[in-house]
């Protein structure tokens, strides 16, 4: 349980370095309609996540 445990912290971490911009360039260049899916659902967890950021600051 340990090593997923690493393996899930390691990709929630590769996950927040990455901006909207870097996601839909992502989804641009993606080969296969689950890819862009994959990506748009990123994409969405980083707007959600800005909007509730500044929704926050009111």
């Amino acid at each position: 349980m340990e090593n997923i445990n690493k393996k899930n912290n390691n990709l929630y971490e590769q996950f927040l370095k990455y901006s909207y911009a870097d996601l839909k360039e992502l989804f641009k260049k993606a080969k296969t309609k689950d890819e862009q899916d994959f990506y748009i659902a990123l994409s969405e967890i980083v707007l959600q996540r800005e909007q509730e950021r500044v929704i926050g600051k009111d």
